[in-house]
């Protein structure tokens, strides 16, 4: 092989790399893998400064150069994924807080929840005096920053956090750093969700709901809607699976931006390009009007 042929040779290094992002992203979409995973990953990004170091010294320089670079690399990534799996200090890190939001006087509330990243799950609520409750867990530096305004019998709750350290950068940021909140079925809600990575679980059985909108960057988004009321919902999906769980009883009429994303809609939707309609949507009592956006990943929607 000439001179030339040889500095122009790539690293294994980087197609490597692709190709095992692109399993990740099947696993994940056939559910062999929890999207949970890529909150280890993205702790663990120092790697591909390490991969790229590698590869340029010895993955450029032979076939045998490059095999080694991949042969290192994947000991550090194994020796980096033993250490975060360890939890020397991790509890010591985390610390959780008790939210109870008293209903009063509100007739109708919007509640946003803004926790950046974790594990956001939502439900009713079986106690009639409270517009919110649940329990917080927080990483370390974390500050849970709350409000609660209430003018013309309208409430608004504002739960979200500021954090010294960014997202899944933070120490103890997984499975711990759970937010477990139930809401009031006694009143209409407007409801907001921001995840910025992990996994949000919304159960609005059970609830009056005027409106939703969900933004989840990476990924898993559920959803289960409830089986009464007229409202509108967005659903906005960066790079992960939304999962759309909708009651025979409601009626949905969907519009569906799904960019590189798979889709599956009910058996019996009537689809005109981008928008699917249930049958029954035009006289149905309880419908929702729907707009679901998926970058990459998968969108699924089922009774």
């Amino acid at each position: 092989m000439s001179e030339k042929d040889s500095r122009q040779r790539g690293g294994l290094v980087g197609p490597i790399i692709l190709i095992g992002l692109g399993v990740i992203f099947l696993l994940n979409n056939l559910g062999l893998l929890s999207w949970s995973i890529w909150g280890t990953l993205l702790r663990l990004w120092p790697i591909l400064l390490v991969a790229a170091g590698l590869d340029l010294i010895l993955g450029r320089r032979s076939v045998w150069g490059s095999l080694l670079a991949v042969v290192l690399t994947f000991a550090v990534l194994g020796a980096a994924l033993w250490l975060s799996g360890t939890e020397v200090g991790v509890g010591r890190q985390m610390r959780s807080e008790e939210i109870a939001q008293s209903l009063g006087e509100v007739e109708e509330a919007e509640i946003v929840v803004d926790p950046g990243v974790g594990t956001l799950r939502v439900e009713a609520s079986s106690d009639s005096t409270s517009l919110v409750e649940g329990t917080v867990h927080l990483a370390r530096r974390e500050e849970l920053t709350r409000s609660f305004t209430v003018e013309d019998e309208t409430g608004t709750f504002v739960l979200r956090t500021e954090t010294g350290s960014f997202g899944p950068f933070a120490a103890g940021w997984g499975g711990q750093r759970l937010w477990d909140l139930r809401l009031s079925p006694e009143v209409p809600l407007r409801l907001e969700t921001n995840l910025g990575l992990g996994e949000t679980t919304l159960d609005l059985t059970g609830l009056t709901v005027d409106s939703l909108d969900v933004e989840q960057g990476l990924g898993q988004a559920r959803i289960t809607f409830p089986e009464e009321g007229r409202f509108e919902a967005r659903v906005e999906g960066a790079i992960g699976q939304t999962i759309l769980v909708i009651p025979e009883a409601l009626a949905a009429r969907i519009r569906l931006d799904t960019g590189i994303s798979g889709r599956q809609v009910p058996d019996g939707y009537r689809c005109e390009e981008d928008v699917c309609t249930s049958p029954d949507y035009e006289t149905a009592d309880h419908r929702v009007e729907l707009e679901v956006s998926q970058a990459i990943g998968n969108v699924a929607i089922t009774h």
